[in-house]
């Protein structure tokens, strides 16, 4: 896919896609196919045929208006530019971030009583970015679109304040152990906002802190701070005590009008990450894990838009 007749023919797909029609994309097709059936030629046609599955889901999830998302998954859209993405938001730009900071107690409340019930917060689930095992536990309410089955029952106050959120996407609480670190990483896009809302926190920089690109900030109980996730980050809990927030994604304004599709497409990468577990040899096999994300993407719209399968999917990506 990195041979040059591919790239010249893809990037002028990509430049005309968009006054384009399904309708135009089967003769596309003939055309390819027709000129020489070269290897070059076949990954062309196969370029097209995974333009034609972009656009069905554009069909189902709406026009794509405005910047296009990065994704960390593959790198198969976007580009992701660390100038022009920031490392931290302005909360004072985003009227909900008050209202969230207001009720905090309200927050940590359900989150007390759900651990005092003998419930616990549970591991995440990559070891490969935490310094100790099972030093980084958390509970999920919502993920990418789709519903818990379970766990938002009991946070129905919590539940409740952040549907004034617009554009949220996904909401848990995080556990970091003392002494632990969670390890430098990056997230899976830059179409939202990643938020902090301290509920217990043992300390401030430098024994413990958050730090994106070369900025660092401290946690502060009731109060939220928001950044990009795609940019490099890392926390760090050196005290004695456990520390312990609110995690929440909120699409970027900017964003808006794709939060379905980024959803999707996120939701699909997680998927073929579980796939990976169970058939890895497909991991480093373009040519098959790119037609396989692509379908699943498309058929992510049924958990995300109207919750159908929503346990069964969100048990297996997040397990």
């Amino acid at each position: 896919l990195s041979h040059p007749a591919f790239i010249s023919r893809k990037y002028c797909i990509q430049q005309h896609l968009a006054n384009e029609t399904l309708a135009h994309i089967p003769a596309r097709l003939v055309r390819v196919y027709k000129s020489d059936l070269t290897r070059s030629k076949m990954a062309v046609l196969l370029s097209c045929a995974l333009d034609l599955v972009e656009d069905m889901v554009s069909l189902v999830f709406g026009p794509r208006r405005g910047p296009v998302a990065w994704y960390a998954f593959g790198g198969y859209m976007g580009a992701f530019n660390p100038e022009i993405d920031p490392f931290f938001f302005n909360e004072a730009d985003y009227p909900w971030a008050k209202t969230i900071e207001d009720n905090w107690e309200v927050v940590n409340e359900e989150l007390q009583a759900y651990m005092n019930s003998n419930n616990s917060l549970q591991p995440y689930f990559n070891p490969d970015l935490v310094s100790a095992p099972k030093c980084w536990r958390v509970v999920g309410l919502k993920f990418w679109g789709v519903d818990h089955p379970v766990n938002p029952t009991m946070f129905p106050k919590t539940m409740a304040l952040f549907k004034k959120v617009p554009g949220l996407i996904s909401l848990s609480f995080s556990q970091l152990e003392p002494g632990s670190r969670i390890n430098p990483h990056n997230g899976d896009s830059n179409a939202h906002m990643r938020c902090h809302l301290g509920l217990k926190v043992p300390g401030k920089l430098p024994e413990a802190g958050f730090k994106v690109g070369d900025e660092e900030r401290s946690w502060g109980e009731g109060k939220v701070f928001m950044f990009c996730d795609a940019q490099r980050h890392t926390a760090w809990n050196e005290t004695d005590e456990t520390r312990l927030i609110c995690l929440f994604d909120v699409i970027r304004p900017e964003y808006q009008n794709q939060c379905n599709l980024v959803c999707a497409n996120v939701l699909a990468a997680l998927f073929m990450q579980r796939v990976f577990q169970f058939v890895p040899f497909i991991r480093h096999r373009h040519w098959i894990r790119r037609p396989i994300y692509e379908f699943v993407k498309f058929f992510t719209i049924i958990p995300v838009i109207w919750g159908v399968g929503a346990t069964a999917f969100y048990r297996f990506v997040s397990s």
